[in-house]
């Protein structure tokens, strides 16, 4: 395939087929099929599908956030514990409360994300 150097707006109304070396900056609005690959800088992707073997981060240390919480590393059992409010018995079971949190309302809102089944 020929290489192909765009220079300003590009409009396509049938779509590109081919591949993009050296990065992309701008807008690009439409489906793109194949690998991406965002390795510096900031990616902003809406209404994404991604399907097959996908990952997030390579390694503990990338961080990432949901709903514009800050982006954080995976927490470890070295993250601050959750304020605990014991219920009546002072035991753990399904009235206690974790930073106001019941378990069962963690377990909703994950699945509820679709971070469990």
């Amino acid at each position: 395939m020929a290489s192909t150097t765009f220079s300003g707006p590009v409009t396509s109304q049938n779509g590109f087929v081919g591949a993009v070396t050296g990065g992309v900056t701008g807008n690009v609005t439409g489906n793109v099929t194949g690998n991406v690959t965002a390795t510096t800088g900031t990616s902003t992707f809406n209404n994404v599908e991604i399907t097959g073997n996908t990952g997030i981060g390579n390694a503990g240390t990338d961080t990432i956030g949901f709903y514009g919480a800050t982006k954080i590393a995976r927490p470890t059992t070295a993250v601050a514990a959750a304020t605990f409010a014991a219920n009546s018995s002072g035991i753990v079971n399904d009235t206690a409360t974790f930073d106001g949190y019941t378990i069962g309302q963690v377990v909703k809102a994950l699945r509820n994300l679709g971070l469990l089944a």
